[in-house]
């Protein structure tokens, strides 16, 4: 009988490849902690950040903090050592793994539903839509919905034993993404994922377009169309866009065609590896993607650098200007309601 540790014949790296995987996960698990943890800890920390906007990003760097924080050291541990773990352990590890992908993926589509919400329609609909007990249920059904996906893996006991772990170098071990029903779910979801954001962003886009505005995408500024030229940063609205779009795009679509055809043939171990660490590099870019245009996390992070931290006591208030969305609030009793309501 085979043992189950063993690595299926075809199966083995050469120790250049597990030295370049263990260093590139090393960096990665290092580089994503650290900014993701950055993140969560200044949103806690200023109370002017915490808006429902950056509730869905600090939800996506908890998830991000599964992959990075908790699965990435102790991948690079079996690549450098090739110590096998418990079989339950695995499975575990593997499970956290594949519950950290879908609640991060589904965290982009609720960040952008909520900056097309912001941008392209009333305030009185985003406030009503983004009440603090609806911002908690859209992201409890995050993390429920991804259990809900995981559920059909965890109960199914029929996983590949002699091919190496798709997207992984070789484990021994079953992975999660080796199963076709896993990996279906997931190839599925990052499509859904995809068509939530371009569809959002493209609104936007249009949005402003067609109102003659000209609006930073990463940190909410509304700016009037003036007489006089727009400053070099407004019109780079078209960059911030492309740039989100992107990286999402690069760093997902290789994954979910190598998932998708994979399903009906196998693909080299080569092409499945290099996809997947391009995969991976989206939970160390996600907190810097959505937050090094914010002016308040900037302000709020070099507060903690000089140790300022009594500047964080402001109260929070979403981040848009206000008084300068005169196409949304054109009487001046009506921008004072709203932001009584902000209030």
């Amino acid at each position: 009988m085979r043992n189950d540790s063993e690595l299926p014949s075809g199966c083995e790296v050469g120790r250049s490849v597990k030295i370049s995987l263990t260093t590139l996960y090393t960096l990665m698990c290092l580089f994503g902690t650290t900014l993701n943890l950055v993140v969560i800890y200044l949103v806690v920390s200023f109370k002017k950040l915490r808006t429902s906007s950056n509730a869905f990003i600090v939800n996506g760097c908890v998830a991000d903090l599964l992959v990075c924080a908790f699965w990435m050291p102790h991948e690079a541990a079996f690549i450098s050592t090739g110590s096998p773990f418990a079989g339950g352990y695995h499975a575990f590890k593997e499970a956290v793994l594949f519950l950290g992908i879908t609640v991060s993926l589904l965290s982009h589509s609720l960040i952008a539903v909520n900056r097309y919400v912001l941008i392209t329609k009333v305030p009185a609909t985003y406030l009503s839509l983004y009440q603090k007990r609806h911002t908690e249920w859209m992201i409890c059904a995050s993390w429920l919905i991804s259990l809900a996906c995981l559920l059909p893996w965890l109960s199914s006991s029929l996983y590949p034993k002699e091919r190496c772990s798709d997207l992984q170098v070789a484990t021994g071990r079953k992975s999660v993404l080796s199963n076709p029903l896993a990996a279906g779910t997931l190839a599925l979801t990052i499509f859904a994922q995809t068509a939530v954001v371009l569809y959002c962003y493209f609104k936007i886009f249009r949005k402003v377009q067609i109102s003659v505005k000209r609006v930073s995408i990463l940190n909410f500024q509304i700016v009037n169309n003036l007489p006089y030229s727009f400053p070099r940063k407004d019109k780079r609205l078209g960059f911030y866009v492309l740039a989100v779009c992107c990286i999402f795009l690069l760093t997902t679509e290789p994954l979910f065609w190598v998932l998708l055809v994979g399903l009906v043939i196998g693909l080299p171990a080569a092409v499945r590896t290099s996809t997947w660490m391009v995969f991976c590099a989206l939970f160390v870019l996600n907190p810097f993607l959505y937050t090094w245009k914010n002016e308040e996390f900037r302000k709020s992070l070099r507060s903690v650098v000089r140790g300022e931290l009594w500047r964080g006591s402001a109260v929070g208030v979403e981040p848009v200007m206000i008084n300068t969305i005169s196409h949304l609030l054109p009487r001046q009793s009506s921008r004072r309601a709203f932001l009584g309501e902000v209030s």
